[in-house]
């Protein structure tokens, strides 16, 4: 069996014996079309996949398929173990028109129904054409095909060079039970999905004490901060800044245990402007250097997983040349009442250097679900 590839590293024609299977792409290596010889198997425009008569064959959809039959539409839904490999289909009428087991890599025990459904392990598309009575059987990624047979992939890991300790046609670093490969470029989407759910910062400043917060509400926590700064900052695990000079300050207290707990936290942001300013007397401006400093504060109460909040804003501008301020504070405004429900995990610990944690849950679960 040959297989050749076209510019994208992709395959584009498959060839045994006098059989040969081709495929078709747009620019950006979508697949558009599979054809064995001259007959197309089925164009794939994304939303819809059609038959080689243009009929349309079935819809993708997320739990399943939905399959033209005769003048009807059939709604398939699939039943998936932890790895997205699908186990079975069942019908609209809760009949079982599909059953699949598969070994550690991928190969199933027995191909069947295949009429039914194409998208096997990991939800990938097995390629089940027959060349000179040979069965292709390899699953299609986007990116590249996998054979299940012997483990590995048809061609190298376009993100091979992230992963030069292992070889670039292993299949999800030859870990089958943990990891899986989203779609051919290595398990990196893994370790980003677990990142994005980090947000965390490192300061300094007079500050100390410990915090530690579930889904919102205090399990233990006595902090006090009388002034800091970022230092790095990562959001979605990403470095969002380092050490910028008019990064706002820091200042807040915390006391509370179990669901019992209250909190002041205020961010103000220094800045100088420059006002044009009539002379008195004259028609004549000059420019005014004038320190800005605008200021949040928000007071919290939490008892029995509820949180009553609320805010209060105020601007300071000083003029450098004379000291002279004018003050402008709003009102406290209770900004909201809420029943917190959510799935994160903050820590916040620090003896003049702190570290400041948040991990939400829910995405470090849907990472590894995706695993």
């Amino acid at each position: 069996m040959t297989i050749a590839y076209n510019y994208l590293n992709l395959p584009k024609t498959v060839t045994k014996g006098s059989d040969v299977l081709t495929y078709i792409y747009d620019a950006t290596g979508s697949k558009l079309a599979a054809k064995l010889n001259s007959t197309v198997n089925n164009f794939y425009t994304g939303a819809v996949v059609y038959k080689g008569d243009k009929t349309i064959d079935y819809i993708p959809a997320s739990t399943g398929l939905i399959r033209k039959v005769g003048a009807d539409f059939v709604r398939q839904y699939n039943i998936n173990d932890h790895l997205g490999n699908v186990r079975a289909v069942v019908n609209q009428s809760g009949t079982i028109e599909q059953a699949s087991d598969y070994y550690p890599y991928g190969l199933a025990f027995n191909y069947n129904n295949l009429d039914k459904n194409r998208y096997l392990y990991n939800g990938k598309e097995l390629q089940n054409q027959t060349l000179a009575t040979t069965f292709f059987g390899v699953y299609d990624y986007g990116v590249r095909h996998y054979d299940p047979v012997i483990g590995r992939w048809n061609s190298v890991d376009p993100m091979g060079e992230k992963y030069y300790n292992i070889s670039s046609y292993n299949y999800a670093a030859n870990n089958p039970l943990l990891f899986i490969d989203i779609n051919g470029e290595g398990p990196l989407q893994f370790l980003k999905s677990l990142a994005s759910s980090v947000t965390a910062a490192i300061t300094v400043g007079i500050q100390g004490g410990v915090e530690v917060k579930v889904a919102g509400q205090p399990a233990v926590s006595l902090y006090g901060n009388a002034g800091s700064k970022d230092l790095i900052g990562v959001r979605g695990g990403n470095l969002t800044h380092i050490a910028q000079e008019n990064s706002p300050t820091r200042y807040g207290t915390s006391i509370g245990i179990g669901s019992f707990g209250t909190s002041t936290e205020a961010e103000v942001v220094k800045t100088t402007q420059t006002e044009i300013r009539p002379i008195l007397g004259t028609n004549s401006k000059i420019p005014i250097k004038v320190d800005v400093e605008k200021g949040t504060k928000t007071t919290s109460i939490s008892a029995f997983g509820i949180t009553l909040e609320g805010t209060q804003k105020a601007e300071i501008r000083t003029d450098k040349s004379t000291g002279q301020r004018n003050v402008k504070t709003t009102e406290p405004t209770l900004s909201t009442v809420k029943m917190d429900i959510g799935s994160k995990l903050d820590i916040k610990a620090s003896a003049i250097v702190g570290i400041d944690v948040s991990v939400d849950i829910k995405k470090v679960i849907e990472a590894f679900r995706e695993l």
